[in-house]
């Protein structure tokens, strides 16, 4: 009797600290997996982020382009509207290059991760294409 019952306990310790590795096992590997969604998570707010900025600065040009007016002459002093506008559309570019960036970062966050296929992330976070300066007639 005393013997069953020393491999009861035995049965139970090795049942109590098989339940807690398991258990410690299973906290691991869920926060490894809200780290994962984490780092992903930043990456994608970065690459929003930027484009949020592209948007602003795209919007500031057209408000430029239509204070320029569409008139066919050229209105006198639009030199300065020129270089104003051909301005802020080297800064566009420079905000594009930085949305390229992180978007690369996204890109091999998601490759670390391993997600393979980024059809829908490259249409959801399309960045626009390089603008051009104006060229005064």
């Amino acid at each position: 009797m005393i013997q069953s019952t020393v491999m009861i306990v035995g049965d139970w310790r090795k049942r109590s600290l098989s339940s807690a590795r398991a258990n410690q096992h299973e906290t691991l590997i869920d926060e490894m997996l809200r780290e994962r969604a984490a780092v992903l998570a930043r990456a994608g707010f970065a690459v929003e982020d930027a484009l949020a900025k592209l948007q602003a600065i795209d919007r500031e040009i057209h408000k430029k382009i239509t204070l320029l007016g569409s008139t066919e002459q050229t209105p006198p002093g639009s030199g300065l509207i020129f270089e104003e506008i051909n301005s802020i559309i080297d800064k566009f570019n420079v905000e594009r290059q930085n949305a390229e960036v992180k978007y690369y970062y996204l890109i091999v966050t998601r490759e670390a991760l391993g997600l393979r296929r980024h059809e829908t992330v490259q249409k959801l976070y399309a960045i626009p294409p390089k603008k051009k300066k104006m060229q005064t007639s």
